[in-house]
Formats: structure tokens, C-alpha cells, sequence
């Protein structure tokens, strides 16, 4: 199976980038999350969600549980393309890295939430 860090070598150029970038991200301001290779690409792990990364030939592609996000990134990214869990960001859109960083924090902070209220009404 491998590393996220054997995963990342593989490639170069603007894969190479936008994988060390938000895995980079992800490490520096979340390290306490699982950190795996599922499904054969970077995953973080948390509180019954994930947020994980790909790259195809011209796009990165960032993927997540969080089908709400998915949905208000489609208004903030208007160069991607998006399926149920996941947005396609061309390369070229540099600007998206941003918005991605604050998705991530959204969704870990929306999942904490769910965890608190879930831990509340369990009592």
C-alpha cells in the first residue's frame, strides 16, 4: 500500500505541488488526524469523515464526506468541476488553494460540532 509520502513521490511538477501543499496544510494545523493512503491516495481521518487528495492529468481533485461543503465550494470555485464528494481544480487555478485550506478547516470544525452534539445527546 505505501506511504502518503511514497504516494507524493511519484509524481512531479504541478502534481507533485498541489499534493505537498495541502498535505503539507493538513499536517502543519491538524496533526493529530489519521493520516493513511485509502482507497489508494492521502486520506486524513476523523470523527467518521476524511478529507482526502488526488491527481488526475490536468486536474487536482479534493475529496470529502462533507457533501455541504462540496456544495458551497461550487459558488467559490468556478473552474472546477464537482461530483458528490469531490471538486476537480485545473491545475492553473492557483487561487482555489486558498478556499481549499478554509474547506478543510470548515469540515473539521463542522465534524467536531457533530462529535460535541453527538456526545450530548448520548448523555
Amino acid at each position: 500500500m505505501g506511504s502518503v509520502d511514497d504516494y507524493v513521490g511519484r509524481f512531479d511538477g504541478d502534481k507533485k505541488e498541489w499534493l505537498t501543499t495541502m498535505i503539507g496544510y493538513m499536517r502543519k494545523n491538524h496533526p493529530s488526524l489519521e493520516e493513511i493512503i485509502s482507497y489508494q491516495i492521502p486520506t486524513f481521518k476523523f470523527d467518521g469523515q476524511y478529507i482526502a487528495f488526488s491527481v488526475a492529468k490536468e486536474h487536482f481533485t479534493f475529496h470529502t464526506l462533507d457533501f455541504e461543503v462540496i456544495e458551497e465550494l461550487k459558488s467559490l470555485l468556478p473552474k472546477a468541476k464537482f461530483g458528490k464528494g469531490s471538486a476537480k481544480v485545473p491545475f492553473s487555478d492557483r487561487a482555489a488553494i486558498p478556499v481549499l485550506f478554509e474547506a478543510c478547516e470548515r469540515i473539521i470544525e463542522r465534524s467536531s460540532h457533530r462529535r460535541g452534539a453527538h456526545k450530548v445527546m448520548k448523555s
